[in-house]
This record gives structure tokens, sequence and C-alpha cells, in this order.
């Protein structure tokens, strides 16, 4: 446990360095995975509670997922990362990079339990101060933004944060039309949505 947090605080500082260490090693297939749905499991968990701590908060609404069909919800999130990845690969690679899907896996993978450990602590802010914890959220978003950033930097050997910048707004774009089209595909009601958005 000491040695997560560790590694949690050096990815927040040096994110690039942390980076290296992921794609150093080598994690196998099996483990990636794994990883991958057990990030989603926690997230699915942490939201749970958070609806019965805090129902109706404005600030977490673009977090909702739906307590009717939890199982499709956490489809729909390990789905939506596995797509991620591919795009951040692909748009990488139509850059010039050289990075390969399972490492971007990984990285993104540790990124989304960094996030949900900085969301915990952005939480207990917004339960003391709603105004501070606004604050405290936007703030989180660029700091992932920043670590995630460096993680595509390392993962396609990019020499430039502009450039690993640019693979994630394509991928970005990309993933809001793919969102779209599988809302539409599965009825937004089946995953917790409102009828008219």
């Amino acid at each position: 446990m000491r040695f997560l947090w560790a590694f949690m605080i050096l990815t927040l500082r040096r994110p690039g360095v942390a980076a290296r260490s992921i794609l150093l090693r080598q994690f196998p297939n099996e483990a990636i995975w794994t990883g991958l749905f057990l990030a989603v499991i926690l997230n699915a968990l942490f939201f749970g509670i958070l609806g019965l701590v805090i129902p109706n908060s404005k600030e977490l609404a673009m977090f909702d997922m739906s307590s009717e069909s939890p199982g499709l919800s956490m489809m729909v999130s390990a789905v939506r990362s596995v797509l991620f990845a591919a795009l951040l690969t692909l748009g990488g690679r139509w850059l010039g990079g050289t990075g390969r899907f399972i490492p971007i896996l990984s990285l993104l993978v540790w990124d989304q339990l960094v996030q949900l450990a900085l969301m915990s602590l952005g939480i207990v802010v917004l339960l003391i101060s709603p105004q501070l914890g606004s604050i405290v959220f936007l703030v989180i978003g660029l700091v992932l933004l920043f670590v995630l950033l460096n993680f595509i930097n390392e993962a396609h050997g990019f020499a430039s944060l502009w450039r690993s910048f640019a693979v994630v707004l394509m991928a970005s774009i990309v993933m809001f039309f793919a969102m779209i089209f599988i809302v539409g595909l599965l009825g937004p009601a089946n995953l917790g949505l409102l009828e008219n958005v």
C-alpha cells in the first residue's frame, strides 16, 4: 500500500517518469485486463456509494452511472476505456508515434485509479465546502489532463506534449461521437441518462 501511495505521488509530480516505469515493467496482458476491470468495478462502487451520500449533486452529474442497470454501465465504461486506448494508439501512430495498444491501455488503467483517488479527495472537500469543491474538481481535471499528456508522450516517444495534446484531442472527439452512437443504440434510459438529452 505504501508503494502505491508513493507511486501515485510520483505520477502527480513526475508523470513522465511514472509512465516510463510502467512501460518498462511490461505487465502481462492478463494483469492489465484484470486491472481494467478492477478499475471499472471500483468506479462503479465509488459512484454507487456516492449516490447515497450526495444524491443530487450538480458537480457530479457528469460522472453519473445508472443505478438501475449497473452491469450495463460497467460494460459501457469498460468499452469506453478500451476504445479510448485504441484511438490513442492509432492517433499517435498516425502522428509518427510508436506506442502499442496494450502498453497504452496499462497507462490508462493506472490513470483511472489515480483519478479515483483524486476524486475521493475532491468529494471530501465538496462535502466541506461546495464552492471550494468545484474549484478542486477543476484543478483535478487539469492535473489529470497533464498526467495523460505525459503518459501519451512517453508511450509514443514524442518530443513534445503538443503532439500528445493533438492525439488526445482527436481521440476525445471520436469518443464523443462514438458515445452518442452507443447512447442512441442502447437508449439513454438504459444508461441512466435523461430521455431528452
